[in-house]
């Protein structure tokens, strides 16, 4: 009887272990980048790029930020309008690779070192983080104006 039991236990295990292994499906990491591709998209180009070669953090609010793939990287642009992103790598055919967000959509959260965290609004918000120059220029553009 005591065997039955333990081949019961074993038997269980492998059941969940092969449930969830056939019903995992791993996280898109462009996923952030299509949804606010979806709402922030773009044909046109900034009339110049301030910021080449950027690494960007991308995820949600409360999943972790990481990049959209190993070498991944972005040309990026503050300007009067906004924040311009520009992926540079290989996307899906019908995804746009530039997204204008307007300066009004762009919240900063915080700064740990060189790194600036922002959040997007989108629909969830999306949040970026960005290092150096890019950061403190962003930074300085989404800081309410004193009056």
């Amino acid at each position: 009887m005591q065997f039955m039991s333990e081949a019961f236990v074993v038997l269980a295990i492998l059941l969940v272990v092969g449930v969830a292994a056939f019903s995992f499906e791993p996280a898109n990491p462009l996923e952030t980048w299509l949804r606010l591709a979806q709402s922030y998209g773009t044909g046109r180009q900034p009339s110049q790029v301030s910021f080449p070669g950027q690494d960007v953090l991308l995820g949600a609010k409360r999943g972790g930020l990481k990049k959209l793939s190993i070498a991944a990287e972005f040309d990026a642009t503050v300007d009067d309008f906004g924040f311009w992103l520009t992926y540079k790598g290989p996307l899906p055919e019908d995804a746009t690779e530039t997204i204008k967000i307007p300066g009004t959509h762009v919240r900063f959260v915080l700064q740990n070192g060189d790194q600036y965290v922002f959040e997007l609004f989108a629909e969830p918000p999306v949040t970026v983080a960005v290092k150096g120059e890019l950061g403190a220029t962003l930074m300085e553009r989404c800081r309410p104006v004193a009056s």
